[in-house]
């Protein structure tokens, strides 16, 4: 394809998305400037012109998702399997839809899934030189690998499978997210529930509500402000000497924000500037995305967490 045909291309409307993908088939794809400073696509650069290679871009239209399982030991019964890889498939959708993340590339989940933890562990041990007994999951953003063991009931176990392939997919996604929004959306999603009609259901953490308002009634609940504010290393701090808290506001503050439009309008927001960034999150940005500011979103919080935290319907 020579460069007049290119040039057209482009002139035509065509974006440069299609117009790359269109050239991948007649091999590597180069982009160089001409004496005059115009901007040329072929896949055969002038002679003596200084060409730079492009890494090919795939569409949003054309990524895909592959989930394999590589180790099976068991498989949740009626039919939970099938709906939780499912699951899996829609929480992916839903970072895409949601957030408009794109990977530039074929997203993975590589599944392992023991029926004795004595195996869980020695996989833990082979795969980073250590184990947790009070662990059920766990996932290595490296290999987009994630490790459950059967360690309570059917549903509890799809849970914990949706909650570690969350982490897998949104590392892949975006690498630089902080780690409450990882906790959170982790959890959040844990509960996707595939319905028969198609639609998707995200139901409130069991007890979550109860625990939210007792700590406010007690005083113990942090302001979004002061939560907002924590680096990833005082967050896991935080969660070591304060057990369930962090957690649980994590989980708090990522389902109040994904339960109205402005909420996941500000998550996307977020997340696509660490995309183009890696740059945190800050409470002044925060403070200038959401409307109203950081006032406004702890007033609406804290009505929420006083409502009935109603499933939410996808």
């Amino acid at each position: 394809m020579d460069t007049t045909t290119l040039y057209a291309l482009i002139r035509s409307g065509l974006c440069l998305t299609a117009l790359v993908t269109s050239l991948a088939a007649h091999g590597d794809i180069f982009q160089w400037r001409d004496d005059n400073g115009k901007l040329h696509f072929g896949d055969r650069p002038p002679e003596q012109v200084d060409s730079k290679k492009i890494t090919q871009r795939t569409s949003p239209l054309m990524q895909e998702l592959e989930i394999t399982v590589l180790r099976q030991d068991f498989t949740l019964p009626d039919g939970i399997h099938d709906t939780t890889l499912q699951a899996i498939r829609n929480i992916y959708r839903r970072y895409r839809n949601d957030f408009g993340l794109d990977l530039h590339g074929t997203a993975q989940v590589n599944l392992y899934l023991f029926e004795q933890q004595a195996d869980f562990r020695q996989w833990m041990v082979d795969r980073i030189g250590s184990s947790n007994a009070n662990y059920a999951g766990v996932f290595i953003p490296s290999s987009n690998e994630v490790a459950v063991w059967r360690w309570g009931d059917d549903q509890d176990v799809a849970q914990t499978i949706l909650h570690e392939s969350s982490h897998v997919l949104l590392y892949q996604l975006s690498p630089a997210s902080p780690v409450w929004l990882h906790e959170g959306l982790a959890q959040y999603f844990q509960t996707l529930q595939v319905q028969p009609d198609g639609r998707l259901k995200v139901s409130a953490l069991p007890d979550a509500q109860a625990r939210i308002r007792q700590w406010m009634d007690e005083g113990r609940l942090i302001t979004l402000r002061q939560y907002l504010s924590l680096g990833d290393t005082q967050w896991r701090r935080m969660a070591h000497e304060l057990d369930a808290i962090p957690y649980t506001v994590a989980w708090a503050t990522t389902a109040f924000l994904m339960s109205k439009p402005v909420g996941r309008s500000t998550l996307r927001q977020l997340l696509q500037e660490l995309e183009k960034t890696d740059r945190r999150p800050t409470l002044r940005r925060i403070d200038q995305i959401y409307p109203g500011g950081l006032t406004r979103l702890e007033y609406d919080f804290f009505r929420w967490a006083q409502s009935d935290m109603a499933p939410h319907w996808y």
